[in-house]
């Protein structure tokens, strides 16, 4: 008799439901002895702001404009990281004068940099902007290393059978940038997003997921905050899942 085994996928799937089931669970729990919705909202109650929230015909044109905008930043980030690594990579003064701003980057909070630009932008374009700054820095600096990982004598090889410098690319170059460049582009989602939403919040951006749970904050309705952060987590959750998604088929391709 042959003895079942589960698969790595469903135990792991299971495990993970479990997880949550614990952590619902938790918090269940600590709503009830809390008693006090204004504070801490227990389970039914966000449940039903959430329904209340999606049934509502400004839903959809809310969490649109809010992803368009961390679409925008995002791809331009990545677009303009990408352009000032190759840049660097062949010209050192551009990689001198790059990375002293760039470190400054990563190390502001970002609560500084939306106050800061609030002044001369307006909700909008400081939302995509703050989205920009967060992942420039990031697929710069992994594309950096990406190019640093290149190994030495490989290239000369290559040098040596007189690759094209197409062929250099295909066979060198890229698979060592793209082994850099994915795990940079996922960070860089989950950030571009909490940073899109912090704007969004602070500087009430309109038609926005920041600007409901602004609203719903000064009107002490707590469920109604918990329904958009849960929404903001799934978003979030989503997103990464799609990059992953697009960069596996992208370094499958690659590879062929």
């Amino acid at each position: 008799m042959k003895n079942s085994t589960i698969s790595p996928k469903i135990k792991w799937s299971l495990e993970i439901a479990v997880g949550i089931g614990i952590w619902l669970a938790i918090w269940q729990i600590f709503a009830v002895r809390e008693n006090n919705s204004f504070l801490f909202p227990d389970i039914p109650s966000t449940l039903s702001a959430l329904g209340e929230i999606i049934r509502t015909g400004e839903f959809v044109k809310t969490v649109s404009s809010t992803l368009i905008r961390v679409l925008i930043g995002l791809g331009s980030g990545i677009a303009a990281g990408g352009v000032l690594a190759v840049l660097s990579h062949h010209l050192s003064f551009v990689k001198a004068f790059l990375a002293p701003i760039l470190s400054v980057i990563k190390a502001t909070p970002v609560a500084s940099f939306i106050i800061i630009l609030w002044i001369k932008m307006d909700g909008g374009e400081l939302a995509i902007f703050i989205a920009f700054m967060m992942v420039m820095p990031i697929i710069w600096q992994n594309l950096i290393d990406g190019y640093n990982s290149i190994d030495r004598s490989l290239s000369e090889v290559c040098i040596c059978y007189e690759f094209s410098f197409i062929k250099r690319l295909r066979v060198l170059v890229i698979p060592n940038l793209i082994r850099y460049l994915i795990p940079g582009i996922v960070t860089a989602t989950g950030l571009a997003w909490k940073s899109e939403i912090a704007a969004e919040i602070i500087a009430y951006t309109r038609d926005s997921i920041g600007q409901n749970i602004n609203d719903a904050k000064f009107n002490m309705d707590s469920p109604t905050v918990f329904a958009w952060t849960l929404i903001v987590i799934a978003l979030s959750i989503a997103l990464e899942l799609i990059a992953k998604l697009i960069l596996w088929r992208c370094k499958k391709w690659a590879s062929n």
